[in-house]
């Protein structure tokens, strides 16, 4: 069934260079770097903050900033941690460069950021179209309070995660059979912290601490049916005495289905409260135990994935190529969660850092649209590793340097000059070198 809508005008409130479609991490970080680059920026969000699953999901630590002790992430996305850390909200110490955040303070260190760099921001929006002329995205359609509104952008960056301004323009996405599972992450208040402490210890090998015994238990627990699927547990000292903040409850869904993914909110709601029993019950370092936050979304891994104009695959992941177009690097092991089981996949550690480039970012056919996060174009095992939320700030910052020449040189996303591009990503403090890789430009 279907019904016919009355024609109505939309009423176009404003004209922006760079239209940037969600503040997550990638989001924010384009904005940034777009209105740097002297591009008049609009960053358009959902929420009454930015910052995606690192605020509005409670995900911490930030991987990753480092390997093999050296910093293969720096400019836009080290300062906001860097500036954070002034504020008491992150620990830019470890040399793993898993660093832990506080998402209050986060949230103020990068609107802070966000202002400073003269980014218009608006809060508490719904992107829910667009309007293209001959592949050129024109306008922006949002949805808030103010009721169905038009933003004209001369390039517009889809950071939705989802795809969403990719796929409303119609260009290709893709989507696995199998998504990997969404988390539900929780801070706890009450812990006995002192006898956790070595599980806040650094990562090892781009793995983080668990605790064999709190695991254990946990997996006795779910054979017998008495819990759900888990993950981790990956348990997080939270800067004060007494508080931790956990990764453990998992689900499989689709999060880009919204009634599949209310179901999943509504289930793990349950389980966040049962898991707190089991907690209470199991473990005397958790017996005093309560909760002082849950996320106010379920944490998303994976939707949709643009068709670009080149997949990273997992063969980039091991063996780096030097990308002309490189506009950011990763080294998270390669991280695949099972929806079905207490394990993951596989964890594959890449020996060096590997790069990132603009083509993978960029939707085929498009004109002036790229996209940044987690819906870029990778295969299984790259994305297992690219994912991450370091990596996806990094390619924010590429992406929105790049929208930025796009308007200011009159570029298409597809021929933008990759020399000027990389050295004005270098200008500004970008790790885009090409020193980890013994092969020829390609």
């Amino acid at each position: 069934m279907f019904i016919t809508e009355p024609p109505r005008d939309v009423p176009v409130v404003g004209s922006f260079d760079v239209v940037v479609c969600g503040g997550g991490p990638a989001g924010l970080t384009a904005a940034v770097a777009a209105a740097r680059n002297g591009a008049r920026t609009l960053l358009i969000e959902r929420y009454g903050f930015v910052g995606g699953m690192s605020t509005s999901a409670l995900v911490t630590p930030i991987s990753e900033f480092r390997h093999n002790g050296k910093q293969h992430i720096g400019g836009i996305p080290f300062e906001l941690l860097r500036n954070a850390a002034e504020l008491g909200g992150a620990d830019v110490s470890r040399d793993s460069g898993n660093y832990p955040t506080n998402d209050e303070i986060l949230k103020l260190a990068a609107q802070r950021l966000l202002l400073d760099s003269g980014v218009t921001l608006l809060y508490h929006s719904w992107v829910s179209g667009c309007v293209t002329d001959d592949g050129r995205v024109t306008h922006v359609i949002v949805e808030n309070k103010a009721g169905r509104v038009a933003y004209e952008g001369r390039v517009v960056v889809d950071c939705t995660g989802d795809a969403d301004i990719v796929r409303a323009a119609g260009f290709e996405t893709v989507k696995g059979d199998v998504l990997q599972p969404a988390s539900l992450w929780f801070q706890l208040g009450g812990v006995d912290t002192d006898a956790l402490a070595p599980l806040f210890g650094d990562a090892v090998n781009g793995v983080l601490p668990v605790s064999d015994v709190i695991r254990g238990r946990l997996a006795e627990l779910n054979a017998q049916g008495k819990i759900p699927v888990f993950g981790g547990p990956w348990i997080n000292g939270f800067f004060h005495d007494g508080m931790v903040s956990i990764n453990l409850l998992r689900e499989a869904t689709d999060a880009s289905d919204p009634e599949w993914f209310t179901r999943t909110e509504c289930s793990l709601r349950e389980n966040l409260h049962l898991i707190i029993e089991v907690m209470r019950e199991n473990f005397p370092e958790f017996k005093d135990c309560w909760l002082a936050k849950s996320g106010i979304q379920t944490g998303v891994r994976e939707t949709y994935h643009i068709v670009g104009l080149y997949q990273l695959t997992r063969d980039d992941i091991l063996n780096p190529k030097a990308f002309p177009d490189t506009i950011a690097k990763g080294a998270h092991v390669i991280d695949i969660h099972e929806n079905d089981s207490i394990d993951q996949n596989e964890l594959v550690l890449p020996k060096q850092e590997y790069n990132v480039p603009l083509r993978c970012l960029v939707p085929r056919g498009s004109i002036n649209l790229v996209t940044a996060g987690r819906c870029l174009s990778a295969d299984g095992p790259g994305f297992g590793s690219v994912r991450v939320m370091a990596t996806c700030m990094a390619m924010g910052q590429g992406a929105g340097t790049a929208a930025a020449l796009a308007v200011e040189k009159g570029y298409s996303m597809s021929d933008v000059d990759f020399g000027v591009l990389r050295q004005r990503l270098i200008d500004q403090g970008a790790v885009v070198d090409f020193d980890n890789v013994n092969q020829g430009v390609r």
